[in-house]
């Protein structure tokens, strides 16, 4: 079969059997489909006609390739690209094609990257310049308000996030069970601070039908439909709108919040392990970004305990 045909059979086994999210699927196929356009200037139509040679064409090519912004793809990019085609032969392997065997296909060496974090004042500073925000009205304030708290507090995703449905964040608990990445399930929990806001913000937003936590309550929506659901892009253009505001020359996004809660859950004196638990990591190695955290806190350790001058 064609490496078309043989893509789309991976893609309904990421989607059916994987369990992965909608948004991996289509993260897997903009990817594969980059992947194809590439293979098809180089006359190429078969899976088992990939071999190192080619891949090593494609990496080369990658390396230059301009994203949408003019921009060279970033190496972290250019990894993701071949994790996505290991994954792709060990599907093919398994289902007994004589393809190119995946553990041949090194990944490049990344570079530490630098964590962007909010301290708890600039958590504070932006939740004032939410409520202080005269544009919107009250139960907008109180929403984007616990949208702010409720990622800080938990380290959810932005999809955890907009998963959440008002029934399980009602009863007296703190503890809220969430579905991650691939349908794994997880434990974590509301700060009491999230706690008392959504709450606020449910009593403004009174009884309605819609089951999900987080809704729009723009003015510019159809007349017949009374609530629309809150996507990603509202939630990121309105934490960019407040995060400018206030003038924080960060990079902040709602991923900014969870890497805020993992910093300081171990600034506090947490483990790795335990940031790995909450965050819904599968590896511990993707923990590991935040180990310059914990190296800092050592080092302060060591300065306090050696202070005093005792040998």
């Amino acid at each position: 079969m064609s490496f078309h045909q043989d893509m789309e059979d991976f893609l309904l086994y990421c989607e059916l059997t994987k369990q992965y999210s909608p948004n991996t699927v289509r993260n897997y196929r903009n990817t594969l489909d980059r992947l194809t356009r590439f293979l098809s200037k180089h006359k190429i139509s078969q899976s088992n006609q990939i071999d190192l040679d080619v891949v090593n064409r494609y990496r080369k090519f990658l390396s230059t390739h301009e994203t949408i912004r003019g921009e060279v793809m970033s190496l972290k990019a250019q990894s993701y690209q071949i994790v996505v085609l290991r994954s792709f032969l060990k599907f093919m392997l398994k289902n007994g094609s004589l393809v190119l065997n995946p553990d041949r296909l090194e990944l490049p060496k990344t570079r530490m990257r630098r964590i962007e974090f909010l301290t708890d004042t600039e958590i504070s500073k932006l939740i004032e310049s939410v409520l202080n925000d005269i544009t919107v009205p009250e139960i907008q304030k109180k929403r984007n308000q616990a949208i702010i708290l409720t990622l800080f507090g938990s380290g959810l995703r932005l999809s955890e996030l907009l998963a959440l449905k008002k029934v399980e964040v009602s009863g007296e608990e703190n503890q809220i069970t969430i579905e991650g990445k691939g349908g794994k399930i997880r434990s974590t929990y509301l700060a009491p601070a999230s706690k008392e806001v959504i709450s606020e913000y449910l009593q403004v937003r009174g009884g309605d039908e819609n089951p999900f936590l987080f809704i729009s309550h723009s003015k510019n929506q159809p007349k017949n439909k009374k609530f629309r659901a809150l996507t990603p892009r509202m939630v990121q253009l309105l934490i960019k709108k407040y995060a400018n505001r206030l003038g924080i020359y960060k990079k902040i996004t709602p991923h900014t919040f969870r890497h805020s809660f993992a910093t300081k859950l171990l600034m506090k004196g947490g483990d790795l392990r335990t940031v790995q638990t909450l965050l819904g990591h599968s590896n511990i190695s993707t923990t590991q970004i935040y180990t310059h955290i914990s190296d800092q806190r050592i080092k302060d350790l060591h300065s306090k305990v050696f202070s005093d001058g005792d040998v």
